[in-house]
């Protein structure tokens, strides 16, 4: 399989090295703009006596329209967002399959052009939201499904991290995160939160968000906001609250449903999730204490191949997660119509 790369900076090598892991005989090609031959860590962290065009023999293009002369079977794409659109359409007109690191993109121009070229060529664009195959999330889905704990009555999530610290080898306001024009801030740099509760439950009845830049960090983007979204379920109405932030020293990542008959606690840093049931006095528990984030990124890797290999519609496929690319779209203009 040949399997071209768009984009090999820290989420472009660890996509590489689990595709390396799933499928070690795979030619690799690369449309490289930078051109930076060192290797970054799963630690983030620079190793300047690797070149991972050596280790992993790759060959080097300079455009997307080169790369389709060398039978391409399929392509990852891990630029910044604010150029995922552009280089998937390009792709998808060549009829190459894409798997599109989140998120889809900072604005909506073109989205709904790539969607439509999507499946009007029977090709799929794959997002990269690899925490749908966390084994806690799948607890959680069938928890919720089943109606373990009856009808919801509120859902809080809380994602907080410290954004400065996790590219060691550049300056925090240096790559996308923390710059606008390449799409960065909170709201699409953690959107997979947003897109698990829009998996879950779809499009919410009504949005609010206030937030904003409050640290003293040097950064032109959003990096601290709270959410509330109402839903209407048949019968079960309930409202869910998010809270990001990627200013926080003291990690917190935790995912919490409250219902009629119990509470579920996805305690996502610590791999852990918890369901209560207190009318019948039972608690289910699962600890994935040698849990490793990379096998996320290994299944994704796995489950996107066998689609391209099978021509079957992946579950993330971009038009099944629209709504959170909607939702995360509708948040950044309520936070930008409140600073007028």
């Amino acid at each position: 399989m040949n399997v071209l790369f768009i984009g090999l900076g820290g989420i472009g090598q660890r996509h590489l090295r689990a595709l390396n892991r799933v499928m070690p005989e795979a030619r690799i090609f690369a449309v490289r703009n930078r051109g930076k031959k060192y290797e970054i860590t799963d630690t983030m962290q620079v190793n300047n006596d690797i070149n991972i065009e050596s280790k992993y023999n790759i060959k080097v293009l300079n455009t997307i329209n080169e790369a389709t002369a060398n039978n391409i079977d399929c392509a990852i794409v891990a630029n910044p967002t604010s150029l995922h659109i552009e280089t998937a359409l390009e792709l998808v007109g060549n009829n190459i399959p894409v798997l599109l690191e989140k998120p889809i993109s900072n604005t909506d121009a073109k989205v709904d052009e790539l969607i439509t070229l999507s499946l009007q060529n029977n090709t799929p664009v794959m997002i990269g939201y690899m925490m749908r195959f966390h084994p806690c999330m799948i607890h959680l889905e069938e928890y919720i499904k089943k109606q373990k704990i009856g009808n919801i009555y509120n859902i809080a999530v809380d994602v907080n991290s410290y954004m400065p610290s996790w590219h060691k080898y550049e300056k925090y306001n240096s790559f996308y995160a923390g710059k606008k024009n390449l799409g960065g801030g909170v709201v699409l740099t953690e959107i997979h939160e947003i897109d698990l509760i829009s998996h879950l439950f779809g499009m919410p009845k009504n949005l609010y968000a206030v937030g904003g830049k409050r640290s003293s960090l040097d950064l032109d983007v959003e990096d601290t906001v709270n959410i509330l979204m109402e839903y209407e379920k048949e019968d079960n109405n309930f409202a869910v609250t998010i809270n990001m932030s990627f200013v926080q020293h003291t990690p917190l990542r935790r995912f919490q449903v409250f219902g009629e008959n119990g509470n579920i606690l996805w305690d996502i840093y610590n791999n852990k999730i918890k369901l209560t049931d207190y009318v019948n006095d039972f608690i289910d528990e699962y600890e994935y204490s040698d849990f490793d984030r990379n096998n996320m990124f290994k299944d994704q890797i796995l489950y996107f191949i066998e689609s391209v290999k099978n021509k079957t519609k992946p579950i993330t496929s971009i038009e099944n997660v629209i709504s959170s690319h909607r939702i995360a779209m509708d948040i950044k203009k309520i936070l930008k119509d409140k600073r007028g």
